[in-house]
């Protein structure tokens, strides 16, 4: 519902400039898995704690619970 797209490689600095707190649930994905697992990486080394790759959007569709 409040998907943002981040580039990986600034991910970093967008959460800082909106003062996104470092213990707020996050939930990463993209096409592959690849860039939200880099994504991750740069965000967990920042010091952000409650970051979830859920990784291919295709996987995350998979898992949505059906209504």
């Amino acid at each position: 519902d409040k998907a943002v797209n981040i580039p990986h490689e600034q991910v970093v600095a967008e959460f800082v400039k909106r003062g996104i707190a470092k213990d707020a649930p996050v939930v990463l994905y993209c096409k592959s898995g690849r860039r939200s697992g880099m994504a991750n990486d740069n965000l967990t080394a920042a010091g952000y704690t409650q970051i979830y790759n859920a990784g291919g959007y295709e996987i995350l569709l998979a898992k949505k619970p059906k209504q």
